[in-house]
C-alpha cells in the first residue's frame, strides 16, 4: 500500500514537470512538493519500521533472558541434587579415612558400602540456548554490556572450566580405582567389592 502511494507521488512529481501551460516555477514547486511527500512517506515508513524491529528485538533478549535464567535455576537444582546425592560418599570416605588413621576399620561397614567408590556425579550444564542466541547474532540486543560479558564468561569460561575439571577428577578416581582396587579386590555377593 505504501509503495503504490510513494510510486503514485513520483508518477506525479514527474508528470508535474511536463504539464503544459504552467510556469517552470509553478511546475518546480508542484514537483518538488511531490518529491516532499515522497521523503516524508520513506522518513515515516523507516521509523516505523525500525521501531517496530526495536521491539521486536527487545522481546528477543528478554525471551532469551528469561530463559537463561530459568536454564540457571535448573543448574542449580541440578548442583543441590548432586551436593546431597555425594554426601554419602563424602561420609564414607571420611570414615574410611578416620577408621584407617585409628586402626579400627570396620570389615562389614567397608564392604557393604564399597559401591561408594565408584560413585561419580559431574557437573553438566545445559548451554543450547546461550549458543543458540550467540549463533544468530543475537548477542549484540542484550544492552546491559555488563550483563552480556558476564554471561559470556559464564557460559565459555566458567561453566565448560567446571565440567572439564570434574571429567578429569572422576576420570582419575577411575583409573586409581580400576588400578588399586578394582583389579585386586574380589566381589561379594552382592556386587561390593570386599576391600577387607
Amino acid at each position: 500500500m505504501a509503495e503504490e502511494k510513494i510510486i503514485k507521488h513520483a508518477g506525479d512529481a514527474v508528470r508535474a514537470l511536463g504539464k503544459k501551460g504552467r510556469s517552470w516555477k509553478e511546475k518546480l514547486r508542484e514537483f518538488f512538493f511531490e518529491i516532499f511527500i515522497i521523503v516524508i512517506a520513506v522518513s515515516i515508513t523507516l521509523w516505523f519500521h525500525n521501531w517496530n524491529d526495536h521491539l521486536h528485538e527487545k522481546a528477543l533478549a528478554k525471551d532469551f533472558l528469561i530463559g537463561i535464567r530459568e536454564d540457571l535455576t535448573i543448574t542449580a537444582d541440578h548442583l543441590d541434587t548432586a551436593i546431597t546425592n555425594y554426601q554419602h560418599t563424602l561420609d564414607y570416605y571420611n570414615t574410611v579415612w578416620n577408621q584407617i588413621q585409628t586402626n579400627r576399620v570396620d570389615k562389614h561397614y567397608v564392604d557393604s558400602l564399597s559401591g561408594n567408590l565408584t560413585n561419580m556425579v559431574g557437573f553438566l550444564f545445559d548451554n543450547s540456548r546461550f549458543e543458540s542466541f550467540k549463533s544468530t547474532g543475537n548477542l549484540r540486543l542484550i544492552e546491559n554490556h555488563q550483563l552480556l560479558e558476564d554471561l559470556t564468561r559464564m557460559y565459555t569460561e566458567t561453566l565448560p572450566g567446571r565440567s572439564e575439571s570434574d571429567k578429569i577428577i572422576f576420570q582419575e578416581r577411575r583409573t586409581q580405582y580400576i588400578t588399586y582396587i578394582g583389579s585386586r579386590v574380589p566381589i561379594g555377593p552382592n556386587g561390593n567389592s570386599q576391600l577387607s
